[in-house]
């Protein structure tokens, strides 16, 4: 991964295993209950359209620690270090053997790439505003 950053002069801190905890704790309390029927999200090919149509240079990369409720997506033990980057979005599909998401910190938007991309639906992507809250009117 930090050659595929390089690359793409993409500068890159890598999180203290805390960090990587909390990043993925926050983002599970925006998006954990979002990957469900009748739920709006972009996937596969127009997924990655989405993101890498994203204005962000300041953004995350998050490995996951646990599965997502929704996804195909079954985690067995961290491959990947988490990390702060800045630099422009880059395509990432060659490490899609390996579930994480990528998000702004602010979490307005979010991309999660599973093991299972481009065959049982993935990769997803979601914004904040696409997001209802239970008990709340779908028209949005």
């Amino acid at each position: 991964m930090i050659e595929h950053l390089n690359a793409a002069g993409v500068r890159h801190e890598r999180l203290t295993d805390g960090d990587h905890r909390l990043r993925e704790r926050e983002w599970r309390n925006v998006y954990g209950h979002v990957f469900r029927p009748g739920l709006r999200h972009r996937h596969g090919a127009k997924a990655v359209h989405e993101y890498l149509n994203e204005p962000a240079t300041r953004w995350m990369l998050v490995p996951f620690l646990s599965d997502v409720p929704g996804t195909p997506m079954h985690v067995l033990a961290q491959r990947l270090s988490a990390f702060d980057c800045e630099g422009p979005l880059v395509e990432l599909g060659e490490f899609s053997d390996i579930e994480f998401f990528v998000s702004p910190p602010d979490f307005a938007w979010t991309l999660v790439r599973t093991h299972e991309d481009f065959a049982l639906g993935g990769p997803y992507f979601v914004r904040t505003e696409w997001i209802t809250v239970p008990g709340e009117s779908a028209a949005r």
